[in-house]
């Protein structure tokens, strides 16, 4: 009896070892995704806690809100014109997101990109205001359109964008103001 052993089918061992080791790699794949995540998550989570306790000064803003010195902020997640996300800060007692100072610039950079902030003009005819009435020194990224009277965040930036665009929006308001001590 001749056995012919054939270059395209590997012998009965030759698929035991090939099906051992591909058993042995799924098992590895699935041992380092789930080490990845649970070892990546939690600092993630950990690195956003101590971020806000840090700027919290033990201080703690309302839940969902996030606290960066004597301030607490809020992204929104639902989308609004410029004029319809100042109303719904104004009903949370606190304003569309506005800076400072230079540190609240820095801020900014780690806020949601395409979202309104409290900047505006009443046309390109004047001077970019911030929500609180003082004018602001920040350099707007403009598009030609002259009725983009209103600013946004947009990857580590300010850009000018029309009102009536529909975006999500940062309420800030001061801690005091939510009732909240900061000695």
């Amino acid at each position: 009896v001749s056995i012919s052993l054939s270059a395209h089918h590997p012998s009965p061992p030759g698929k035991l070892i090939a099906g051992t080791l591909g058993l042995i790699c799924l098992i590895l794949m699935a041992g380092v995704i789930t080490m990845t995540v649970t070892v990546i998550t939690p600092s993630i989570g950990m690195m956003d806690e101590n971020r806000t306790q840090k700027a919290n000064h033990c201080h703690r803003c309302p839940k969902d809100w996030f606290s960066y010195s004597n301030h607490c902020y809020y992204i929104s997640s639902d989308i609004k014109n410029w004029t319809e996300s100042q109303m719904a800060c104004v009903s949370k007692k606190s304003d569309l997101f506005y800076m400072d100072n230079e540190e609240e610039m820095m801020f900014m950079e780690i806020l949601s990109s395409f979202s309104w902030i409290g900047l505006s003009r009443e046309s390109s005819d004047y001077s970019w205001l911030w929500i609180n009435g003082s004018p602001s020194n920040q350099t707007i990224i403009e598009p030609s359109n002259p009725i983009h009277n209103c600013v946004m965040l947009f990857e580590f930036s300010l850009q000018s964008a029309s009102c009536g665009d529909e975006k999500i929006y940062i309420f800030s308001t001061m801690k005091t103001l939510l009732g909240i001590e900061t000695s």
